[in-house]
């Protein structure tokens, strides 16, 4: 039961690698978003603050109430590879996904990080979001299509919102 002890240090990954890791998901087909190899972003808030706003590519699996984590989690990890895929936990200030990283590691994952300062840090850079719709990876649905996305004001025809550093719009 130490997952349920959400504080700690656990291996990170800055906003823009995380960045880098949902071009690389939303880059790929809905079949190879399958695959065990692809990468897996976890997004571990509350449903109404992944509503809110998300990184492209997400999949939603609160870790709230906890006692919910293993019935919310296991449909995304079905084609997944302990020893391979790679995964990464999304909360608002890396404490929730502490708890999701170290119960993800307790069942064999190797690798498994966090995104450094959650989305509090990826809000705080003018990172792209996407708003409403759930992505979730089941009957049939890979991950990253979701459903009833809607554009946002000041967002391209991906939903995506926010810009680079630079003040160019995201591409």
């Amino acid at each position: 039961m130490r997952w349920l002890w959400t504080f700690g240090r656990v291996p990170e990954l800055d906003p823009d690698g995380i960045l880098a890791v949902s071009k690389r998901i939303m880059a790929m087909s809905p079949s190879q978003r399958c695959s065990p190899s692809a990468p897996r972003i976890i997004d571990v808030r509350t449903r109404s603050e992944y509503l809110g706003g998300h990184i492209a590519g997400a999949l939603h699996a609160s870790f709230l109430p906890p006692w919910s984590w293993p019935a919310s989690i296991q449909p995304l990890l079905a084609a997944t590879s302990p020893a391979s895929t790679e995964i990464y936990v999304i909360c608002l200030s890396a404490h929730r996904s502490i708890g999701a990283l170290k119960w993800l590691q307790d069942r064999g994952y190797k690798n498994v990080r966090q995104l450094k300062g959650g989305m509090q840090a990826w809000r705080a850079l003018a990172l792209p979001e996407v708003t409403g719709g759930e992505e979730r990876e089941e009957a049939g649905a890979a991950p990253g299509e979701g459903e009833g996305q809607r554009q946002t004001e000041g967002s391209d025809d991906t939903g995506a919102t926010g810009g680079s550093r630079d003040g160019k719009p995201a591409s």
